[in-house]
């Protein structure tokens, strides 16, 4: 008996392989979203759980493709990494297209433009007409607010970090005048931090400022991830879910 149990239980085994394809554990009736769960209002974990704008956006295109949409965490860093990795389908990270980006991936078409915006404690506005010299700032590495701010203020004092809410912290403590952020995360940081202000400090391009998802160069992904965002921009959708998220553009 117990060599017939011993049996079954690696034909069980066996079968399991086989159906998990090529072992790199995505599901084949799934799209796996790659994303950095830390950029409210665009993805944060509440209740254990991932939500948010792109969240939502994704499941949304996940039900129009007749999928399901799963979501890894990793960080801002890695999402593109593991993208070309193809251990997920498509990178969701508030993500710009900036035309670096486009050299080795393919982007779908831009949902949301968002502005950069400077987060500041109340009363403590950074002097405007300085271009924030020798100012102490925030920002998330990789980021494209990251790359506008050394770009453009380049005698501002860039403290990179990893994760947005690290920056909150940051502002709180005194370690920094400001955060760098684009505008959704800018209005969700003063939304849960009472002492915080923010104000818009440049308007950006479509490549450097517009949200899209990425995908491997060539994959057919792009074109069917762009048509269901279209049908969801049709029908409202796309609207009814930057609505519920507050997504306020630049």
């Amino acid at each position: 008996m117990c060599f017939v149990i011993a049996v079954l239980r690696r034909l069980s085994i066996a079968v399991l392989f086989l159906l998990g394809g090529c072992g790199d554990g995505k599901n084949g009736d799934a799209i796996t979203f790659g994303t950095s769960a830390d950029y409210r209002p665009f993805e944060y974990y509440e209740g254990g759980e991932i939500v948010g704008f792109e969240v939502d956006l994704a499941k949304a295109i996940a039900e129009k493709l007749g999928k399901q949409a799963e979501f890894r965490d990793m960080s801002f860093q890695a999402v593109l990494t593991e993208l070309q990795n193809e251990s997920i389908d498509v990178a969701m990270a508030s993500m710009s297209p900036t035309k670096e980006r486009r050299q080795n991936y393919d982007f779908t078409v831009v949902y949301h433009k968002s502005g950069v915006a400077l987060v500041y404690k109340k009363g403590n506005k950074p002097d405007a007409s300085s271009n924030l010299s020798g100012v102490k700032v925030a920002c998330q590495l990789g980021s494209v607010p990251e790359k506008w701010i050394k770009e453009n203020r380049p005698t501002a004092k860039v403290v990179s970090i990893d994760h947005v809410t690290q920056g909150g912290e940051f502002l709180k403590a005194g370690h920094v005048v400001g955060i760098v952020v684009d505008s959704p995360a800018a209005i969700s940081l003063c939304a849960d931090n009472q002492e915080f202000e923010y104000v818009i400090i440049a308007e950006l391009s479509d490549d450097d400022g517009g949200c899209a998802m990425a995908v491997k160069k060539d994959s057919p992904l792009k074109q069917q991830i762009d048509d269901a965002i279209q049908k969801l921009q049709d029908s409202g959708e796309l609207q009814a879910i930057k609505a519920k998220w507050n997504m306020v553009s630049a």
